[in-house]
């Protein structure tokens, strides 16, 4: 799916202007437009995994059933939607590094997850995928499986499902034959909750204090990976490429700052760590994927990232069935 700028204005407003492109990353393009005289965003769909009309639906709900700082949509279709510009952001060259996150960061970064997730609990009876509905009321439905279980399943499925023609289709199916084989893997995660899904430090800004230190969210965006899941799902999404090392035992200081300010909020359930390798493979089934769309392919210059992630899958599916044995 492709959707041409020009279109999803003209068919919405009487007056626009295209002021700039601000990110042209495979499967999206972003743009900062005019709409009817208002600063605002243009999100169109660059590719056949994209789904903008769904990030819409879930940016809408976001915005009416929380008090957490998004986007307000002003128009959405298939292929894109238009919403109003939001301040806070960090720009390209403040966006810290996962080596750059300090405790005071990671501890504002858990407790907004937290409010997402305490505003959302309850809501969803199922854990499920997100879709547009559209028919009248809030425009957000949910694909619903009757386990968690069963949701992690879909998305493996979906992830071979793009890889199967390449050679990095089989890391996936290692982790999905995990999965069919332990499917209690990931019992007792806690009920769903709308999930942000990508909750990186480029996706969200905050208020500073006097010291500079992070203090109130100020801005959340990008929901294109939201799921609704339980809320361990979205705390491991961003804890393990921000703040843990890939493999390593030892936490680093910032996750534990970054779970302390998630259960200033809300409590995590028990088994929280020892489901993090689960995490941890969906993970990077998910980043094959990613690199493969964002680069057209994964090809020589990508191969080393992506040898990388097999043999860590590999080792990984290999420590929890030894574990199991």
């Amino acid at each position: 799916m492709t959707q041409d700028v020009h279109s999803a204005l003209a068919t919405n407003f009487e007056r626009y202007e295209i002021r700039e492109q601000l990110h042209d990353v495979p499967p999206h393009a972003v743009y900062e437009v005019r709409v009817d005289g208002r600063r605002a965003v243009c999100k169109v769909a660059r590719g056949d995994t994209a789904d903008p009309e769904t990030e819409a639906a879930v940016i809408h709900h976001v915005d009416r059933h929380t008090d957490l700082p998004v986007p307000s949509v002003l128009a959405a279709g298939e292929g894109y939607f238009v919403a109003s510009w939001l301040d806070g952001l960090p720009a390209d060259d403040e966006v810290p590094s996962p080596d750059e996150t300090d405790a005071a960061y990671a501890r504002a970064l858990g407790s907004s997850l937290a409010r997402l997730h305490d505003a959302t609990a309850g809501t969803f009876v199922r854990p499920g995928f997100p879709r547009a509905d559209s028919g009248d009321g809030d425009p957000l439905a949910v694909d619903a499986r009757d386990r968690w279980v069963g949701v992690v399943q879909g998305l493996l499925d979906e992830f071979e499902a793009y890889l199967v023609d390449t050679e990095w289709v089989d890391p996936v199916r290692e982790v999905r034959t995990l999965v069919e084989d332990y499917p209690d893997l990931f019992a007792g995660a806690g009920d769903p909750v709308l999930c942000h899904g990508n909750a990186l430090p480029d996706h969200v800004g905050f208020g500073t204090d006097a010291s500079g230190d992070p203090t109130d969210i100020a801005a959340l965006v990008d929901f294109e990976h939201a799921l609704v899941a339980p809320g361990e799902y979205d705390l491991w999404r961003t804890a393990i490429p921000v703040f843990g090392r890939p493999g390593a035992d030892a936490p680093r200081p910032a996750l534990s700052a970054f779970r302390a300010g998630y259960e200033s909020v809300r409590p995590l359930p028990d088994g929280f760590e020892r489901r993090r390798d689960g995490y941890r493979l969906v993970n990077l089934a998910s980043y094959f994927v990613a690199l493969d769309v964002q680069n057209g392919g994964i090809g020589p210059d990508e191969r080393p990232q992506a040898d990388g992630m097999a043999d860590v899958v590999s080792e990984t599916v290999g420590s929890i069935r030894d574990r199991r044995v």
